[in-house]
């Protein structure tokens, strides 16, 4: 039998803080990775609306309206986007339809950082 004076219960101090030093390192990491994910979420989830507004973009200059038709440039929440058209020249046919391309770039309105882009040729009008 062990005396009273020299058994050992618990744990020493420095057992408990090498634990606390441990717990907290795994916390700061599990915290960054957490918050990197939701900081990615959140980017795919702005692609996806820049995406889907390109996409209603394209379809809209599509279709003939009457009238003024689509601008050339606008904003839709955070959202900014720009249209350019340029008229393709064919040389070697004049009396063809002639294309123009329509190319919608869509930007993150509050940092001006390209998010998407989407390129499409239709008859000119």
């Amino acid at each position: 039998m062990i005396p009273a004076a020299t058994r050992e219960d618990g744990f020493s101090l420095v057992e408990v803080l090498v634990s606390l030093a441990v717990i907290a390192v795994m916390s700061g990491l599990l915290f960054d990775t957490l918050s990197r994910n939701l900081r990615l979420a959140q980017e795919m989830t702005r692609r996806r609306e820049a995406v889907l507004l390109a996409q209603s973009l394209l379809a809209e200059a599509s279709v003939p309206s009457p009238g003024t038709g689509l601008q050339d440039a606008g904003r839709r929440g955070p959202l900014a986007w720009r249209i350019d058209r340029r008229t393709q020249q064919d040389n070697a046919r004049d009396t063809g339809p002639r294309l123009q391309e329509l190319r919608i770039r869509v930007t993150d309105a509050a940092t001006g950082r390209p998010l998407t882009s989407v390129t499409t040729l239709r008859l000119a009008r």
